[in-house]
């Protein structure tokens, strides 16, 4: 620590002010746009070359953000120009450390101002060093990033997967007009040769609708919990539940002592509804892997396939709906619950068991990667965020960093 100076943000960098930018919310550019909250768009030209690190100004969440590439930054956030010779890596871990994007001015609005951010104090490591932390640190994210990447790109085969067979009907569209199914012998056979036209939806023959009660053996809401710190059981809740995932990130505790979770736990194929309030209604996600006990609360409605129907099927099937789902509420403005009973008669395409058991044989395989990654992730996270302000603080020597993350392999 003797080879730090000691400075302030101040003397180190400047923040400069972003830029007002019109539609880039649906602009299809290169450039990656930034936001308080981080990217909110694309546009054409660059406000700043990257490597680069945006800080939020305005709002009650005003994040930390990095960019390998150009990018532009609106008028609701910063970007960082070093004064000093810095690593920006090293830089965007130093300002996550310092919470810069929890300074509060004290303003009706919530704002970071520059002078607020300018006097306050930090130890400054030799560039050598910056990079050497930025390298052991910045590999974590990386991993965290390609694990994202591949599971988009997993997610977008498995939803393939389940739209060519179970919406267009693609394998028996092929056989009516006698092309290729594009599938193997054993797996095309499992598909009929025609619609049948005297079917209410013009089905391939064979299949069937039938309400969704008739399909699951749970179709519930979660507990009421009694919270507390520590211990007890883990209760997922409605920010869980995002981008047709479970995740345990900001799960609580629930006091089983208090209020007993008998019959209640959650299982692995469980799909999970955000059944109350707006703008999260409707959304669905499910479980596939499981650590430990736990139940959902009260605000999430519990779905489990009955035997026969493939867990990950009705999985996909009700992740394709949530506009559909959504509509199902009831009630006034910030007070709309998902009706159970309306949810129970949503009608459920059918396809015979040998089809569902070609489309498990499939997609699972993608969906454990998938949830193995994400295991990855959550175990890389968490020792990015130990290591972080050890690296950043001096406490922890860089050699001993990088013996951690190699053993992990990142």
């Amino acid at each position: 620590m003797t080879e730090w100076r000691s400075s302030t943000w101040g003397e180190e960098i400047s923040l400069e002010y972003g830029k007002a930018l019109r539609g880039y919310g649906n602009a299809t550019g290169e450039v990656q746009v930034y936001g308080t909250n981080g990217p909110v768009g694309w546009t054409d030209e660059p406000l700043a070359p990257g490597p680069g690190v945006i800080l939020g100004r305005k709002g009650a969440y005003r994040g930390v953000h990095f960019s390998p590439q150009p990018f532009f930054v609106i008028d609701t956030a910063y970007y960082v120009v070093p004064k000093t010779e810095l690593d920006m890596r090293w830089l965007y871990f130093a300002m996550i450390y310092h919470k810069l994007g929890e300074i509060d001015d004290g303003s009706p609005i919530p704002s970071t101002t520059r002078s607020a951010v300018y006097h306050r104090e930090l130890k400054v490591p030799h560039i050598s060093e910056q990079r050497a932390i930025a390298a052991v640190l910045g590999s974590l994210d990386d991993k965290i990033e390609l694990n994202r990447r591949m599971n988009e790109t997993l997610e977008a085969m498995a939803r393939a997967l389940f739209k060519s067979w179970f919406v267009d009907f693609d394998p028996v569209l092929a056989k009516m007009e006698g092309r290729e199914t594009g599938l193997v012998a054993e797996v095309a056979a499992l598909f009929p040769h025609f619609l049948d036209a005297d079917s209410q939806h013009n089905l391939p023959a064979g299949w069937r609708y039938v309400p969704l009660a008739e399909v699951t053996a749970e179709l519930r809401r979660g507990i009421p919990p009694k919270y507390i710190e520590q211990g007890g059981v883990c209760v997922v809740n409605q920010r869980c539940v995002r981008g047709r995932k479970v995740s345990f990130d900001e799960s609580r505790r629930h006091n089983a002592e208090q209020r007993a979770i008998d019959g209640r736990e959650l299982e692995e194929g469980d799909i999970l509804i955000n059944s109350t309030g707006v703008g999260t209604l409707g959304r669905v996600g499910q479980i596939w892997t499981l650590t430990e006990p736990s139940v959902a609360d009260s605000h999430i409605t519990i779905v489990r396939a009955r035997d026969g129907i493939s867990k990950l099927y009705l999985g996909q099937n009700l992740s394709s709906r949530e506009t559909e789902i959504e509509a199902l509420g009831e009630g006034s403005t910030g007070q709309t619950e998902l009706n159970r009973k309306r949810l129970g008669e949503l009608p459920i395409l059918v396809p015979p068991g040998p089809v569902l058991d070609a489309f498990d044989e499939f997609a699972e395989p993608v969906i454990r990667r998938m949830a193995a990654n994400d295991e990855e992730s959550r175990t890389l996270a968490s020792l990015r965020d130990l290591l972080l302000p050890k690296l950043i603080s001096g406490e922890l020597h860089i050699g001993n960093a990088e013996c951690l993350v190699g053993e992990l392999g990142a």
